[in-house]
């Protein structure tokens, strides 16, 4: 069985299906890094709104904390466990 070798035009149809394939898989991974950026974006948006949270909620924290800790609440707190009530 003698070898057939491929003519100009079978050639030429496999090279441009090829360039067309790179230029999809080109496009796909701009897409994909596209995305990833984006994602990274969002990712540092919600981190920002997370530690602003947290910083408002220590605050918060410390200041209720301040607030029974003084003898004005310490004091308030006695005389309504004298009449029975509790915080």
């Amino acid at each position: 069985m003698a070898a057939r070798v491929p003519d100009e035009d079978w050639v030429s149809a496999r090279v441009e299906k090829a360039r067309h394939e790179r230029e999809m898989a080109l496009a796909a991974a701009k897409r994909l890094e596209d995305e990833v950026q984006r994602l990274a974006y969002r990712v540092a948006e919600l981190e920002a709104g997370r530690v602003a949270l947290k910083n408002r909620t220590d605050e918060a924290e410390a200041y209720v904390a301040a607030v029974k800790a003084s003898l004005p609440w310490r004091a308030i707190q006695s005389l309504r466990g004298l009449v029975g009530r509790k915080w």
